[in-house]
């Protein structure tokens, strides 16, 4: 299993973040499919997207069930939202 990054894709994420990553690339690894990383904190993202604080990544979609998953693996301090072509994954603690 590799993680790839897509060209382009650039910036630092907090570290609670990149131990997120770090587990959905466990997950990935489990299931022995590539990951692929499609955004950090670079491109366009709505206003206060949690993307430029480095609380957020974005993921190439590949399997649906995957997405729980994710959510599962995560925790209930993230949003996992599956999106038409990635899955958004931010840090957002409630309360």
């Amino acid at each position: 299993m590799t993680v790839w990054y897509k060209q382009g894709v650039i910036g630092d994420l907090q570290p609670v973040v990149r131990k997120g990553l770090g587990k959905v690339a466990d997950l990935y690894a489990e299931v022995e499919e590539d990951l692929f990383v499609t955004a950090l904190r670079d491109g366009n993202h709505k206003a206060g997207s949690l993307h430029y604080d480095g609380l957020a990544f974005d993921i190439r979609r590949h399997y649906k069930q995957l997405k729980t998953s994710i959510k599962v693996k995560l925790g209930s301090n993230w949003d996992v939202i599956y999106e038409s072509n990635h899955i958004h994954c931010e840090y957002d603690p409630k309360g």
